[in-house]
């Protein structure tokens, strides 16, 4: 895909990442959709420049909350980005059942969510690059970048050096909590090879989770793993088996400047 240019003079830029929303209706009284709404309520009184969705947008890909949901974020009339999570590719059969006696069938992503995708920030000179990546497997709860993506990863940073930013759905680095861990990109050591190559290559940001994160990536040079909140239900940081948080739901704010800062926080409803 060609690069894809966000014209902003300012001298800041100001990103919402909203993640892991696990829409299944697009009913009113549905909780995962009265999260969400407030959720994005809550960013857009903030007033970002850019939307970030990082991956499982619903639950089952039903094509039609794709239409709802992508409706929605029209109607804010700000630049939105989206990729494709585990349930994004995956139709989980049994949830009243224990995981490992779930079935877990592989769906074609919706062909609006983006992969291996450029966007540059800037009125003329990007001062900020991002890169959309898509780590879900089809049918798999895990992630994986394969050889093809990979390749994209290095030969895009090499040809654009302004400060980076990629962005994918399944967390490189483990966040301390063995079940979600399981389920991490699988082949991170690969993808940290790229990452390593490339200085510019600043901060990764990802879903997944459902915990808020700041972890320092294995590399060479200054690098930062940036976890989200989920729009849904929140997993208890640092436990071993699946729990979930009281934490409320939220997302990330993320604030670039032109002298290549990056500034981040959570906010919560």
């Amino acid at each position: 895909m060609k690069p894809i240019i966000i014209p902003h003079r300012s001298s800041t830029f100001h990103i919402a990442q909203i993640s892991d929303l696990h829409l299944t209706d697009t009913a009113f009284d549905n909780p995962t959709v009265q999260n969400f709404q407030a959720v994005l309520a809550l960013a857009l009184a903030s007033q970002p420049d850019l939307i970030l969705l990082t991956g499982d947008l619903v639950n089952d890909g039903n094509s039609t909350i794709y239409d709802w949901l992508f409706g929605q974020l029209h109607q804010t009339n700000i630049p939105f980005f989206a990729i494709a999570g585990n349930h994004d590719v995956t139709h989980e059969i049994g949830v009243h059942l224990p995981f490992e006696q779930r079935w877990h069938l592989p769906i074609t992503a919706d062909d609006r969510l983006r992969h291996c995708q450029q966007l540059l920030i800037g009125d003329t000179t990007p001062y900020w690059q991002i890169l959309l990546l898509d780590s879900s497997v089809l049918g798999q709860e895990h992630g994986h970048l394969d050889a093809q993506a990979l390749a994209w990863l290095d030969r895009t940073l090499a040809n654009q050096h302004a400060p980076a930013i990629i962005v994918l759905h399944h967390h490189p680095v483990a966040v301390g909590s063995a079940w979600i861990d399981a389920l991490m990109l699988d082949n991170a050591h690969e993808f940290w090879q790229v990452i390593d190559q490339h200085p510019h290559a600043q901060h990764i940001i990802c879903g997944h989770a459902h915990q808020a994160h700041t972890l320092t990536a294995p590399t060479r040079h200054p690098c930062t793993v940036l976890t989200c909140p989920a729009t849904a239900r929140q997993f208890l940081p640092f436990s071993d088996t699946f729990c979930l948080d009281a934490q409320t739901s939220g997302f990330r704010w993320i604030c670039l400047d032109t002298t290549q800062t990056l500034k981040s926080y959570i906010k919560r409803l």
